[in-house]
């Protein structure tokens, strides 16, 4: 496998949350999103962030003092994450 392969970026990260978000992991994100909300916790730590399907069904549920830092080894797939989430002071 190419290296160029291994790496999400271009149009990939957008087709993925198009496309593959809705389709397998968007429910997921929404029961993620709401279990985790329902611990108030006072930090977020996501690891494997993506598009950041969880991101944007968590953070609204948070409360405004709670850290949240979102990771991935894919930089273009958190760049496009961070497109579609918004600006959130508590996300870094």
């Amino acid at each position: 496998m190419l290296e160029a392969d291994k790496v999400f970026a271009g149009s990939i990260p957008e087709n993925y949350d198009r496309h593959m978000v809705p389709l397998i992991f968007e429910a997921y994100a929404a029961e993620t999103a709401r279990r985790a909300a329902s611990f108030s916790p006072a930090a977020v730590l996501e690891t494997a962030a993506g598009t950041g399907a969880v991101t944007r069904a968590l953070a609204p549920k948070l409360s405004p003092d709670v850290s949240y830092t979102v990771t991935d080894l894919n930089q273009p797939m958190l760049d496009y994450a961070a497109s579609r989430q918004g600006p959130d002071s508590r996300i870094t």
